[in-house]
């Protein structure tokens, strides 16, 4: 037993010295492409390998093979390094300005870091362009007596897309996120994300914003006289209608029964049918008719 604690003891000073020897280690990272600029895109973003070696102590080996192989993949924002053009399609990024992203990731010294190659290389390509509009996509439920005063409005109605020409050319619209609401009573502006339907798409404008204005709304009766062509001489029964619509309670009193204009529709007189249909001619905006009574009258045409 007394042995065997030697034994262990003597191991865990060996190990400690071992640990404190230093060592040097070579890595491969796979290396991820992101964040190109809008109007271009990265073929292959993920087709590179950072090769590196590490010369440190035993101690930060250890660390770094058990805590950060873990994260195996180097993420690369192209919008937060510099790198140069080559020819039409081909980049090259500076290994030495990687350095210290590598050393704050493994809590090392730049010193200890050695790059394998001097430059890492890839292709980016321009792409073209496309002003696309933008389709909302809303599914909204009012309480009892709301609803939309006016259309929904967002801005802006179109967005410039970036991508494939090919590609561009079978979308004719770009969705954005859905606007869900329930027992809605009062009006709302919201933003909402820009949908891309495929990865290699971009675009600067990332949101939509959104104005739904609601508003509650009353029904209302008017009698109205039902008007005939001027060429015609007829005699209608009744001669009044009823028009029942809604309107929001803030246009309330702007609605007179004299901003509507009922006739009969003479289309099917020389048929001779026993009833003529009604249609309304004009109404003030911003109000839903719900019905007419009656919706036919009859008449007797009058000789002069």
């Amino acid at each position: 037993m007394v042995f065997l604690f030697f034994l262990l003891l003597s191991a865990f000073f060996w190990l400690l010295i071992k640990l404190s020897d230093h060592y040097t280690v070579s890595y491969a990272y796979p290396v991820r492409l992101t964040e190109a600029p809008a109007d271009q895109f990265i073929q292959n973003p993920e087709s590179n390998v950072l090769r590196f070696a590490i010369s440190s102590s035993g101690y930060n080996i250890l660390r770094i093979n058990i805590f950060n192989n873990r994260k195996h993949r180097f993420e690369l924002p192209l919008n937060e390094i510099v790198y140069r053009q080559i020819n039409d399609k081909t980049y090259a990024i500076s290994t030495s300005q990687l350095r210290e992203k590598l050393s704050q990731q493994f809590k090392l010294n730049e010193t200890e870091i050695i790059f394998s190659d001097n430059e890492l290389y890839f292709e980016m390509e321009k792409l073209t362009s496309k002003v696309i509009p933008v389709k909302l996509v809303a599914a909204i439920n009012f309480r009892k007596e709301f609803d939309l005063y006016d259309s929904i409005s967002y801005h802006p109605k179109s967005i410039e897309v970036y991508g494939p020409a090919k590609l561009l050319d079978s979308i004719q619209t770009i969705s954005t996120s859905p606007v869900k609401a329930e027992d809605v009573f009062t009006s709302f502006t919201k933003k909402l994300k820009v949908v891309l339907p495929h990865q290699s798409l971009k675009t600067n404008t990332s949101q939509i914003e959104v104005k739904v204005d609601v508003a509650r709304f009353t029904e209302v009766q008017f009698e109205v006289p039902v008007h005939s062509p001027e060429n015609l001489n007829l005699k209608l029964f009744p001669d009044v209608v009823n028009i029942y619509f809604s309107v929001a309670m803030r246009d309330y009193s702007l609605v007179k029964p004299d901003h509507f204009f009922v006739e009969v529709d003479d289309s099917r007189l020389s048929e001779r049918p026993q009833y003529l249909s009604l249609r309304l001619a004009n109404m003030p905006e911003k109000i839903k008719v719900l019905r007419l009574s009656p919706e036919k009258v009859e008449y007797l045409i009058v000789n002069p």
